[in-house]
């Protein structure tokens, strides 16, 4: 999905090839899809594996944006990686290792304690585990501090409603200027929408996959993309992805945006432009308590590996510590790291880890059934229509809900 491809999650590399080997040396191998300035910091950790363990070379195969295709190929030809970047679980399942057993096994070792359930329950399918995990991002509101000093207005609160949210976003409109209080997508990948769905107390589909009828076009449902709507037709937030093509992180890093909601891939570029940010959890529907998607990224084992035992001690190393403190370029898995880089009271990063705190009850909508791409285009459409129009959510998600029935069965 598209957020994963932003997010600058880590991978293992090694330059040692293939034909480089030394006789009597173990190669493992280890497809990613990173890229960049994202490698420098995995070559420093595979060397650091290779030294723990004599005689083992790590090879890497950056697939990058060919990814899927040459993974896919890699399984088809019956010669897949021994470890590999993943999040398609649904897709992939069948082809992967589970690795509750090992995790069992070295549970002490590792602390899994340590790791935030809810990011291990981002690999599940069916209730097994299918990877560990690598990096992550949750969901947060970025707001530009200069803009609302010079509007008069207060910062948002630590645990603030999307009705304050509102109030605020209308105090920023300036039509000759075109700038807006907030953003609001009208091609939303939903993997992260469904974030609102739960926040309002309803989801996209059953828990068990077998419904959308009462889900997706439940009341809470409406409620959710009425308020987007209104939102656009009241001129609180400027409707992405209709006619102007700009995103909203180039209009939030144009100061053209009092507030814009992404996660941590937007981080980078509001650094670079220089933008005095802060950073608010997302705000919640009334007292209802609020969740957040989890953008995760996980290390995986095939199941046809002809050295599990060795491709579990990389999946172990890349979990440790010592290589989560490495991975500076994404947001750390275990919680005493955070906690000692001072990330969960730094106020910039704070908001990223209260969110997950909240946000481990609930499982992504395409992990509970296997046709969830076909429903998916259905709701999208609905999301689209809603939002060009500015209204008749209702008839938008009835009108989804009945499309989709036939991918239920």
């Amino acid at each position: 999905m598209k957020h994963l491809k932003k997010l600058a999650v880590a991978s293992v590399l090694s330059v040692a090839a293939l034909s480089g080997t030394a006789l009597g040396e173990e190669t493992l191998r280890f497809a990613t899809w990173d890229s960049d300035e994202s490698l420098e910091i995995q070559k420093e950790i595979a060397r650091r594996f290779e030294a723990e363990n004599p005689g083992v070379k790590v090879q890497v195969e950056p697939y990058a944006d060919g990814y899927d295709q040459k993974l896919i190929a890699s399984f088809g030809a019956g010669n897949p990686p021994d470890v590999m970047y993943m999040w398609n679980y649904p897709k992939y399942y069948t082809s992967l290792m589970p690795l509750d057993d090992f995790m069992a096994r070295d549970a002490d070792a590792m602390n899994l304690d340590d790791i935030p359930p809810g990011l291990i329950n981002t690999t599940r399918i069916a209730g097994d585990a299918y990877g560990m995990p690598a990096g992550f991002t949750t969901h947060v509101v970025f707001y530009n501090k200069d803009m609302f000093e010079a509007a008069g207005v207060e910062m948002p609160s630590e645990n603030w409603t999307w009705a304050e949210l509102r109030e605020k976003a209308a105090k920023f409109r300036d039509e000759e200027n075109k700038v807006y209080g907030f953003a609001v997508e009208a091609k939303p990948d939903p993997f992260d929408y469904e974030q609102f769905f739960w926040s309002n107390g309803t989801r996209f589909i059953a828990k068990d996959g077998s419904a959308v009828d009462g889900y997706m076009n439940s009341p809470e449902a409406v409620e959710v993309l009425t308020m987007f709507a209104d939102m656009a037709a009241n001129e609180e937030a400027v409707v992405l992805g209709i006619g102007d093509n700009s995103s909203g992180s180039a209009l939030f890093k144009g100061e053209k945006l009092a507030m814009y909601q992404s996660a941590m891939w937007s981080k980078g570029g509001f650094d670079e432009a220089g933008i005095n940010y802060g950073v608010a959890k997302l705000p919640s529907f009334g007292d209802k308590p609020v969740h957040s998607s989890i953008g995760a990224s996980a290390m995986s084992m095939a199941k046809d590996t002809k050295n599990p035992d060795l491709a579990w001690e990389f999946i172990k190393f890349f979990s440790s510590a010592e290589a989560v403190k490495l991975r500076t370029n994404d947001l750390p898995i275990r919680t005493s790291v955070a906690e000692e880089m001072e990330m969960t009271t730094d106020p910039i990063f704070k908001p990223f880890f209260d969110m997950l705190a909240v946000s481990d009850s609930e499982s992504n909508a395409f992990l509970k059934h296997e046709n969830w791409g076909k429903i998916q285009a259905n709701l999208e459409r609905a999301i689209e229509a809603t939002m060009i129009e500015k209204g008749n959510a209702k008839k938008h998600l009835d009108d989804a809900v009945a499309r989709s029935q036939r991918h239920l069965n």
